[in-house]
């Protein structure tokens, strides 16, 4: 097919001119009638002229000449004679390369005179130039064929100094997990790939990177394809494979339209494929070459070397190296203040006796078996290693300690299944475990790692075969055995709705609110008949992130006991505050949860008001921002509490649309007593007058610290001398009743 674009790069003005102007001279000998020789090339752009200066007319006629034109003109094997406006004549011959494709035109122009001449022959010039053309074909192939070898030396050194690159930062960091994110990641934008990804199902390796033409595709059914279909294939392979696949059709739909699959095959120190790196559909639907192929290859063998640096040769778990670079970029992946991740330190207690009684061997084979062992229950978004000899630790990301707790506490019930037998000796294996939390604030996440290993060995002093959390709070390790039933009372509460609801009144101070307000209240029985302390509950629920629970059943029962009466409530005009925690501010889909509620219960919006604490506003300041103006816009009211604690509250204050201030209730304790106290309660009810909120003070447990409130303009007041905690229940009755009367 005859096309302007057959010749892929520009042509190089300097070295077509050198080679083109070689034959200036035998066009001029052949026709010498001619006034110039100019020739164009496939973008219409003069590259040569025997004039040696441009000439805007015959380059405004190329620039016109339609495809049509310049296809008829080859096909003919003609030339094309046309007038210009200065009256000369232009002759515009085809220069065509060994596949009969258009790649330039040669323009002879010839005066006004000449061209009407009748001794003007096209037909016999063209005949005349034809060796010349020929000449000048043979010239622009040479330079393409120099362009494509330019081009093909580029690449190989851009290929060269990204290998070189690539070798001199593994192997100064040949530990670091993220070394093999930076391969995938890289060779994928290198080869611009849609789609690279590294699969070694036997280390639960799975690092990938995805063009962003390539979001809507469903990259899981890939994966699972890879490894179920394609991995078996490569059994035997080194080098790399070029497989085509074709659309996969899955319970959700077509994943893409079939591509090219470019597969380097990643084999353990034993030879064994384990692995592969894939290299899925190019952005520019190219195929994929030889360069490509051998580009590939090296890549997968720097991933096998820092696969070996950073694995355990028996176990295949990552090794200490490998481990400990994870952990130091696991730090930087921590979300927010409020985010933990989790070391679980495990030791085998009797491994020395196991190599003692039977053998080394048999130590070996306890060894792994514990490995798969820790495997079969291991949670996604952790990290398993063997650090060395017996030690092994966990990496759980973005957990609490009481997930934590319980994985340990599972392997141990598991553990019970690792008995080694030989002949008529048996020997039972436990294990001792050390937990360990950190967050943004531990300054060194390289002390981790040292502090479970100490929760570890203080659970072996103990006796062993028992589990120990290190706390970071008094920097030692304590048994907490009081708040791990603590948890699991609190568990049994959620499950077996055993909490207590309270509601407190909060009382108007200026007489003219004649609408009942109330804070809902949480307590929990001791099964003794007391209550658990409250600082307690909370302290315990805050450590081991249950606050969001224990917020959607205070929330989910509040609903339902006003949604009985909610008739009673509207009439009465009555608002019910309950507090949410910080935690559950950070819960995505906390919002909807109480949104859901709401709609289900039928109850009026404005019966509800959600108390948020100051601190945990400002700490998630846009998820804040984002809670409180939906739940305001469907109706509910906002209080911020604890207002004044903060060092910034004013600074804050603009950025929430809330209806109420709670404040501090250590400002309202000794106000009487402290002018400091009392300026800051005038403060902020002034800022509150002028933003148009009410202002709410706590505590307020005497009549001359209810006057004094009063005084300086405060709204609302909440205390002992107002009303003491009652029952939810009987507080709903009492309004009843005096809505009857």
């Amino acid at each position: 097919m005859i096309a302007w674009n057959t010749v892929s790069a520009d042509v190089h003005a300097l070295i077509t001119e050198r080679n083109i102007s070689k034959v200036g001279s035998l066009l001029h000998s052949l026709v010498p009638r001619a006034q110039l020789f100019s020739f164009y090339n496939h973008n219409k752009d003069c590259v040569w002229s025997s004039a040696g200066g441009e000439d805007f007319e015959i380059d405004n006629f190329v620039a016109d000449l339609p495809r049509e034109v310049v296809v008829k003109i080859a096909s003919d094997k003609d030339s094309l004679r046309r007038t210009l406006s200065s009256g000369r004549t232009v002759l515009a011959l085809p220069v065509q390369d060994e596949h009969a494709e258009v790649i330039g035109l040669l323009i002879a122009l010839f005066s006004k005179n000449d061209g009407k001449s009748a001794a003007f022959n096209p037909h016999l010039l063209k005949s005349i130039l034809d060796p010349a053309l020929a000449l000048i074909a043979e010239s622009v192939r040479v330079r393409n064929d120099m362009q494509e070898a330019a081009r093909k030396l580029a690449e190989t050194r851009r290929e060269l100094e990204f290998v070189y690159e690539v070798d001199e930062k593994i192997h100064g960091a040949s530990g670091r997990h993220s070394s093999l994110a930076q391969l995938v990641g890289r060779s994928g934008r290198y080869l611009g790939i849609n789609y690279s990804v590294l699969l070694i199902p036997s280390k639960r390796i799975r690092i990938s990177a995805t063009h962003s033409s390539w979001k809507t595709v469903n990259r899981k059914v890939l994966d699972r394809y890879l490894i179920d279909q394609l991995l078996p294939k490569l059994d035997g392979e080194r080098k790399p494979v070029v497989f085509e696949i074709a659309a996969i059709d899955d319970d959700n739909g077509l994943t893409g339209s079939g591509y090219q699959a470019l597969l380097c095959p990643l084999q353990d120190k034993h030879g064994n494929v384990e692995g592969v790196l894939a290299q899925l559909g190019r952005v520019d639907q190219r195929k994929f070459g030889s360069s490509d192929r051998r580009f590939i290859s090296h890549i997968g063998r720097k991933i096998e070397y820092v696969i070996e640096q950073s694995f355990d040769t028996m176990t295949g778990l990552m090794n200490r190296a490998g481990f400990e670079a994870q952990l130091t970029e696991s730090f930087g992946e921590l979300k927010s203040d409020s985010d933990t991740h989790q070391i679980i330190y495990f030791d085998l207690d009797n491994l020395q006796l196991v190599n003692d009684t039977f053998s080394r061997k048999a130590g070996d084979d306890v060894i792994i078996r514990f490995a798969r062992l820790l495997e079969e229950d291991l949670p996604k978004s952790a990290v398993l290693s063997r650090l060395t000899g017996d030690d092994f630790c966990m990496l759980l990301t973005h957990a609490d300690s009481e997930t934590a707790l319980d994985y340990a506490n599972r392997m141990r019930e598991k553990i019970v299944a690792l008995r080694y037998l030989e002949g008529d000796k048996s020997l039972q294996v436990t294990m001792s475990v050390g937990i360990a939390e950190f967050d943004r604030t531990i300054g060194d996440e390289s002390n981790v790692l040292t502090t479970a290993r100490m929760a570890c060995e203080a659970a072996k002093d103990h006796g062993r075969d028992r589990v120990e959390i290190y706390d970071q709070s008094n920097r030692s390790v304590i048994r907490r055995y009081d708040d791990m039933q603590l948890v699991t009372d609190i568990q049994h509460a959620l499950d077996g709705d055993r909490f207590e609801l309270l509601a407190q009144p909060i009382t108007s101070l200026c007489g003219n609110s004649s609408h009942p307000r109330f804070e809902i209240l949480l307590r929990m029985p001791d099964g003794d008949g007391g209550r658990i302390e409250t600082k307690a509950l909370f302290s315990a629920a805050e450590r081991y992130r249950m606050m969001p629970q224990i917020d959607r059943w205070v929330v989910s029962t509040t609903i339902a006991r006003l949604t009985q009466v909610k008739d009673l409530v509207k009439r009465q005009g009555a608002t019910f505050a309950m507090n949410l925690s910080g935690q559950s501010l950070g819960d995505d889909d906390f919002l909807e949860f109480i949104e859901d509620e709401i709609d289900r219960s039928g109850l009026k919006s404005e019966s509800l008001c959600f108390e948020i604490t100051e601190s945990a506003a400002v700490s998630n300041l846009k998820k804040a921002q984002a809670f409180i103006d939906r739940l305001r816009a469907r109706g509910c009211k906002i209080s911020l509490d604890d207002f004044g604690a903060g060092l910034s509250s004013f600074a804050y204050l603009k950025n929430f649309n809330v209806d109420t201030l709670k404040i501090d209730g250590g400002f309202i304790r000794d106000i009487t007593d402290n002018r400091i106290s009392e300026s800051m309660v005038a403060a902020i009810t002034q800022v509150a007058k002028v933003m148009e909120l009410k202002t709410v003070a706590e505590f307020v447990e005497t009549e001359e610290t209810r006057t004094l409130i009063r005084d300086l303009g405060v709204d609302f007041a909440q205390g002992h001398i107002v009303g003491r905690p009652v029952s939810l229940d009987s507080t709903l009755s009492d309004m009843a009743e005096t809505s009857a009367a």
